[in-house]
């Protein structure tokens, strides 16, 4: 695509202190490369090291706040018989706090139930739930992964005659709800160390202090908290790793059915159990319960009595997965559509689709992908009814949160943080709400913040030694916050290249520092890889060990790459100048020389038009070449006017038309939009 990182991201390498990393080398023993990434982690002692290769033990749970008094107001309703519901979230985290602690309770003779609302529910406590509770006769509530935003819903409960234990993880809100306890590690009256841990992590916990067993607690349920820990792309650092390492190696053993079944209807082994393997393979299964039909299907299947049931159930949820991926195929598809049929949108500095009957729970992903294709803030809205719903994903220095803010007027509700957000608003406040983001983005951003990928280290070839690299998997469970290895090979010498699976990925052979490595491209097709032997380029790689027959080899996994002459800096001066161009903005004119095609300046761009299908390769090309990107980009317009070219911006292609008009320049619209906008 156009915006592909290979040319739109930052390069640019973590400032780790060699000196700091070399003390660390002299106090643990341990290789050099292992002591630069766990500098560049924020591990400086040997104490620390210790800690973070070998830390097993979680901090005492009565330590969070309100603990001692959940456990007071769950251990009388245990004793008195009253009827607990357990009420949990749509999601991952949600689910599998739900399955643990109802799982408990169940074991320890309580009289208990649970209940998961749906997405159409919305999050959270809901006023039909809590009513329905009550007719069903609960009598005390404990939320988990949710509640304690809840404050008009608590007072239902005890209008009711109920009572309410909250359990959460969430940031906290100014007012509080009324409830027995309320568990949080963020309150600020709380005494735990660790206050990152999710909806799970909670409810582990107070799992533990009812049972007032640490190890027995992991032990039957660090499978589900690893598998909600991950899903919720909390930082695995602290005790989050923690519960992820013991849950790892807890489910290579599980007798939970349902899991077991789960991980055979994913295809994962022993060696793809891994924090990897369960991100891509576990978890979205068991939130495309939640995001396209009933969560309830997840939790049934993780807490399934039989082998049968188990499999059944797994393999609703493999279907469920299915048509998740197909929705949100067809969605991006209807978005990119979009983006073709309205150029006014697809220039503008944020990016916001929208459409009828959009699931609401796959919109989010289709953000997502929207970022990562354009590499600029994505808005996804979708209309139910006269409702809609919009899920957001943005980059850093572009606050959602702070632009949704900024247009609260036209919303009935929104949360989130920095760089994803979620918000509700009527059908009918749709354009107006889009027009006013628009115009916050261009008032406040003039120029766009652009994505930065931050390098762990520039190898050296000893760092690149099978011994090296295997000593990585130390610094497993990977995740957020504990990203695998970021390497920047730069000034590599492509050798040869070669498609993959019938031109799917491609396969490339390139030397750096002097000696040969096998790099594996898989976001990049043959067709579009656009590199040729002799060239130089710049890779950002994830380094594997590949074992086949019995022989091991150092494997590259490109995660994106350009040439190594690509002019960063100038490169986004010109391309903020060409979207402002695009968008009918008034530009520097004295710049106008450097970007006004002529038909000497036009030659390049036609001879790499003719034999290239990338815009992303082509252009690189042309800049290495000394050539402006804006004026590159230009001339791709004009030949497109013309006839000559169509150019597909929306997927980053450009096919050569043969037998296009003559080219007159002094009658071309796109010369005429270059001069009014320099004007």
């Amino acid at each position: 695509p156009l915006y592909s990182s290979a040319a739109s991201d930052v390069y640019k390498r973590q400032n780790t202190d060699n000196a700091l990393a070399m003390k660390l080398k002299t106090d643990t023993g341990l290789p050099m490369l292992l002591c630069s990434l766990l500098v560049g982690r924020g591990i400086y002692t040997a104490e620390q090291a210790q800690q973070y290769f070998n830390g097993t033990e979680l901090s005492d749970p009565l330590l969070i706040a309100d603990m001692d008094k959940a456990v007071q107001a769950i251990e009388a309703a245990v004793d008195n018989e009253i009827k607990i519901t357990v009420y949990g979230d749509y999601d991952c985290d949600g689910v599998t706090s739900t399955v643990m602690l109802f799982t408990h309770l169940d074991a320890i003779g309580a009289d208990v139930n649970w209940y998961i609302p749906t997405r159409e529910e919305g999050y959270g406590l809901n006023e039909n739930a809590i009513r329905k509770l009550h007719e069903d006769g609960t009598g005390l509530i404990i939320t988990v992964d949710n509640g304690v935003s809840a404050v008009n819903e608590a007072e239902l409960i005890y209008e009711l005659g109920m009572k309410l234990v909250v359990t959460d993880h969430h940031q906290l809100p100014e007012i509080l709800p009324k409830a027995e306890a309320i568990v949080n590690p963020h309150r600020q009256d709380d005494n735990s160390p660790y206050k990152e841990l999710a909806g799970c992590g909670v409810a582990l916990k107070l799992i533990m202090a009812l049972e007032r067993d640490v190890e027995g607690v992991l032990e039957q349920y660090a499978d589900l908290a690893a598998i909600g820990t991950i899903g919720d792309v909390v930082a695995l650092t602290g005790e989050n790793r923690i519960i992820v390492k013991r849950g790892l190696l807890e489910m290579q053993y599980s007798e939970n059915q349902g899991l077991q079944a789960l991980i055979n209807a994913a295809g994962l082994d022993a060696e793809s159990i891994t924090s990897t393997g369960i991100a891509f393979g576990l978890c979205p299964r068991i939130n495309a319960a939640g995001r396209y039909d009933s969560p309830k299907a997840a939790a049934e299947l993780l807490m399934a009595q039989t082998g049968q049931i188990a499999e059944i159930k797994a393999q609703e949820l493999n279907e469920l997965n299915a048509k998740r991926k197909q929705i949100e195929s067809d969605i991006l598809e209807m978005a990119k559509a979009q983006l073709i049929a309205d150029p006014k949108a697809f220039n503008s500095r944020v990016l916001i689709v929208c459409g009828e009957g959009w699931n609401h729970g796959i919109i989010g992903i289709v953000s997502a992908r929207l970022l990562e294709l354009y590499e600029k803030p994505c808005i996804v809205i979708g209309i139910e009814g006269d409702e809609a719903r919009g899920s957001a994903r943005s980059i850093e220095g572009f606050s959602l949160y702070t632009a949704l803010d900024a247009c609260s007027e036209h919303l009935t509700r929104f949360g989130g943080h920095t760089k994803a957000a979620g918000f509700s608003l009527p059908k009918d406040k749709v354009d107006d709400f889009i027009a006013q983001l628009r115009s916050y983005a261009d008032e406040k951003f003039p120029s766009m913040p652009v994505m930065t990928t931050e390098a762990d280290i520039e190898p050296e070839l000893s760092d690149l030694e099978i011994s090296s690299i295997e000593n990585l998997r130390h610094l497993q469970p990977y995740g957020e916050e504990n990203n695998a290895p970021l390497f920047l090979m730069r000034n590599c010498t492509i050798i040869s290249s070669r498609p993959l699976k019938d031109g799917k990925y491609t396969s490339f052979t390139a030397e750096y520092k002097g000696s040969q490595f096998k790099f594996l491209c898989f976001g990049t097709s043959f067709d579009k890889f656009g590199y040729y032997p002799g060239d130089k380029v710049d890779v950002l790689s994830h380094i594997e060990i590949n074992e086949y027959n019995d022989k091991k080899s150092v494997s590259v996994r490109v995660k994106d790459i350009r040439r190594s002459d690509f002019p960063q800096d100038k490169y986004f001066a010109a391309r903020n100048f060409y979207e402002k161009i695009l968008r009918g903005e008034k530009t520097d004119s004295r710049l106008l020389k450097r970007i006004l095609p002529d038909k000497e300046n036009m030659k390049l761009p036609f001879d790499l038009a003719r034999k290239l299908t990338s815009i992303d390769s082509a252009a690189q090309i042309a800049m290495s070449h000394g050539m402006n990107y804006c004026l590159f980009m230009m001339c791709l317009h004009v030949f497109a006017e013309f006839g000559h070219l169509e150019l597909d911006r929306i997927n980053g292609t450009m096919n050569f038309i043969k037998g296009g008009r003559r080219i007159e320049l002094e009658n071309s619209a796109v010369i005429r939009r270059i001069m009014k906008s320099c004007s």
